[in-house]
């Protein structure tokens, strides 16, 4: 079987050229995080890339179906649908398509100032290079959103988005990220489970030993994993789910301020306000003042 870097039938391949990359980086957004090739192959069987000297940039490789493996570093990675690897710049690299199950990718290189803080974020480093990211419908979408901004040439618009557009990208991979140890899947599922129950309980007072019932542990057991997954404790997170609500209504309602408080489980409205204002430090009197986009007619 011949093997290709590129050249397949119905690829999509940008490269933003160096002068214009250039002109990117001068601008302090786009120096922060910018993608110089963005391009897309569907079933591509015999894809194969190797790097001797690697490239400037780093490379986020997305595998939307099929599979196929990357190697660097003196390791080898197994892509599977959902995942998404980061090989390092300037790194000796090769990738290839499976021959049986050949892979869906879409990739980018990355440029940035910013970039390796993302890494920190999605908990991608050289020794685990790979995260998975299940929502293949998010992940295309996401993808689109920064591949329409190089369609009207490279204005100063269209760089900005480009820049913005990725980070977008980066922040959708973050919030659908689930781990790849199957063994984790199930505590996740459980949370999120939780996480279902408040959203749609944000008019009840749900104790800590409710949610952690819903999940099938002890409380304490609940509230450990929970924390680690979310940054919060539970019940913490409830409370800003609930302010968050609250500040929608304060914006986009006339509802008294007692009203609010009652459609969200607190039937003391000074209790509420004194809670609304530890999260948002200001009163929720101030807060509709502030951001109402009611428009009161006279």
């Amino acid at each position: 079987m011949q093997r290709m870097s590129e050249g397949f039938p119905g690829q999509r391949l940008i490269v933003v050229p160096p002068a214009i990359v250039e002109t990117a980086f001068q601008k302090p957004v786009c120096a922060s995080l910018f993608p110089t090739h963005i391009g897309m192959f569907q079933s591509v069987k015999g894809h194969y890339v190797k790097r001797r000297e690697g490239v400037p940039e780093s490379i986020i490789i997305v595998c939307l179906a099929g599979g196929g493996t990357c190697s660097f570093n003196g390791n080898e990675w197994h892509l599977k649908p959902g995942h998404m690897i980061v090989i390092p710049k300037e790194c000796e690299h090769s990738y290839e398509a499976n021959n049986d199950n050949p892979w869906t990718i879409f990739w980018f290189h990355v440029r940035g100032n910013m970039f390796s803080h993302y890494l920190e974020e999605l908990q991608i480093t050289e020794h685990e290079p790979i995260i998975n990211i299940p929502n293949i419908a998010g992940l295309m979408d996401a993808f689109e959103d920064v591949y329409q901004h190089t369609e009207s040439g490279f204005t100063h618009t269209s760089l900005l988005c480009l820049s913005t557009s990725l980070a977008h990208f980066l922040g959708i991979c973050k919030l659908y990220q689930r781990s790849i140890k199957a063994s984790q899947q199930g505590v996740e599922e459980r949370i999120e489970k939780t996480v279902d129950v408040m959203k749609k309980s944000l008019h009840r007072l749900l104790t800590l030993e409710q949610l952690a019932e819903i999940s099938g542990w002890s409380p304490t057991h609940y509230s450990a994993l929970f924390k680690a997954k979310m940054n919060v404790p539970p019940l913490e997170f409830f409370t800003r789910l609930k302010m968050q609500s609250a500040c929608d209504k304060l914006k986009l309602t006339n509802e008294p301020i007692q009203t609010i408080a009652a459609s969200l489980g607190y039937n003391d409205a000074f209790y509420f306000s004194r809670l609304f204002k530890r999260h948002n430090q200001v009163s929720p009197k101030i807060y509709r003042k502030a951001f109402s986009l009611i428009i009161e007619m006279y």
